[in-house]
């Protein structure tokens, strides 16, 4: 049978939903390159830094995904808050991403470190095509909300984003957002 959500867009949260997950900065602090920051930050406070909800909808034919990110605004030292980022285990499975609420980017790399960043702001709807890693970095002052639409099959593989990060990440730059060179990987 259909299946229907209703999303606010002043709170970016849909219900019902089945599962909430947090990101607290323990869940993220290898992925930040300015490691005395986190530390800075952990022993004030182990502060969330994104929650996702889920509803998955399966049936006997399909198995479809609905999540919901929301990004607090925030920077560990000057890098910005931002999603694990991950692959799909099942290479043949794309996603899509869709802004409704803040500003930022979605960050994409091939295995091969083929990179690409797409700017974001609310409607901007992004294809993610199989075997690009994908993670969304929030610039801005509010959060940053969007819906993701996937297969359930597709898993999520984040042990390569673990181990080297994307080769870029965004970072605050006289008071703008850059692009520069990951210094994990220098």
């Amino acid at each position: 049978l259909p299946i229907s959500v209703q999303f606010d867009f002043a709170t970016g949260i849909f219900t019902p939903f089945i599962d909430v997950t947090e990101r607290r900065m323990s869940d993220l602090a290898p992925m930040f390159y300015d490691q005395d920051a986190v530390q800075s930050i952990l022993a004030s406070g182990n502060r969330t830094i994104y929650e996702i909800r889920y509803h998955p909808f399966i049936t006997s034919s399909s198995d479809m995904g609905l999540g919901v990110t929301r990004i607090f605004p925030g920077k560990v030292g000057d890098e910005y808050h931002m999603t694990k980022g991950h692959f799909h285990e099942r290479l043949d499975q794309p996603e899509i991403y869709f802004c409704v609420r803040g500003e930022g980017y979605l960050l994409l790399e091939t295995r091969d470190g083929d990179f690409r960043t797409e700017p974001w702001q609310p409607g901007t709807i992004t294809h993610i095509p199989p075997q690009w890693a994908h993670r969304v970095v929030n610039t801005g002052a509010d959060t940053l909300v969007f819906v993701a639409s996937y297969h359930i099959s597709a898993g999520h593989d984040y042990e390569p984003i673990l181990a080297r990060g994307f080769s870029q990440v965004v970072v605050e730059r006289g008071g703008v957002p850059q692009l520069v060179p990951n210094p994990r990987r220098t």
